[in-house]
């Protein structure tokens, strides 16, 4: 087994670890000790699956496809996007100015600059499934980034600030985990999945679902501070006033 199949395994396989975690935290008490646990192991986890989408896209230049390696490349930017932020707006959720620091500005600023590159480059690829497919991950990145960009301008606009974050992160992990289980892994199951045009509707409906999850999330949770037992929110100060108004997408 040379080193790319050998990472295209270890992407299956840790990608299960990633999606039975991702449902352990989702499925537990928001802010009990399983629903910490869970969220450990899956961002331990989107850390092994990043290295080794990191030797596919190196397995991808070497075999002579550079272009499915900035892709994948790309892909990585999104996944290390969702999961800093996942992370971070609990880790740094008393501390916006630590939160907003230079990792946050540069993901914002790579994947807005990467998103650009790839819209520009894609009437030059003469495929039109990946042209769609490239065309929708650059729209997911795009939209990531300005998103990004927004919270750096509004800032802690209200004491939940960091719950609307990790909302959004956990939206876009969502998608990214179930699209990248259905594509890679049950694609060896059912070779129908490995259609381009195939692919492509998968990732898009996947990135619908992610965008009805987070509005669902806002409503539960961002309007109803009852409803996340155990997260307290940061003490309200003139950059985190609370109001009992705020948007689902806050």
């Amino acid at each position: 087994m040379d080193l790319f199949e050998f990472a295209r395994v270890a992407h299956i396989a840790v990608g299960t670890v990633v999606l039975a975690s991702f449902w352990g935290a989702a499925l537990a008490r928001k802010g009990s000790v399983p629903h910490r646990r869970f969220g450990r192991v899956y961002v331990f986890s989107m850390t092994v699956l990043l290295a080794a989408t990191l030797l596919l896209a190196t397995g991808s230049a070497m075999a002579g496809d550079p272009m499915r390696a900035v892709f994948n490349l790309y892909v990585s930017l999104i996944s290390v996007a969702s999961v800093w932020m996942a992370w971070s707006s609990i880790a740094y959720r008393a501390d916006f100015a630590r939160y907003r620091g230079w990792p946050y500005k540069l993901i914002c600023f790579a994947l807005g600059g990467y998103g650009l590159f790839l819209l520009a480059i894609v009437p030059k690829m003469g495929i039109p499934a990946r042209m769609a497919m490239v065309t929708a991950f650059s729209v997911l990145g795009l939209s990531i980034a300005g998103a990004m960009a927004w919270r750096l301008v509004r800032g802690a606009n209200h004491a939940r600030w960091w719950l609307s974050e990790h909302l959004t992160a956990m939206s876009i992990n969502f998608a990214a985990t179930h699209a990248s289980f259905s594509i890679l892994a049950l694609s060896a199951v059912f070779p129908a999945l490995k259609e381009p045009w195939t692919r492509t509707a998968i990732l898009v409906s996947w990135m619908t679902s992610a965008l009805v999850v987070r509005l669902w999330a806002g409503k539960r949770f961002l309007r109803n501070p009852g409803r996340t037992a155990g997260a307290a929110d940061v003490p309200a100060g003139p950059a985190t006033r609370s109001s009992s108004g705020t948007s689902a997408l806050n």
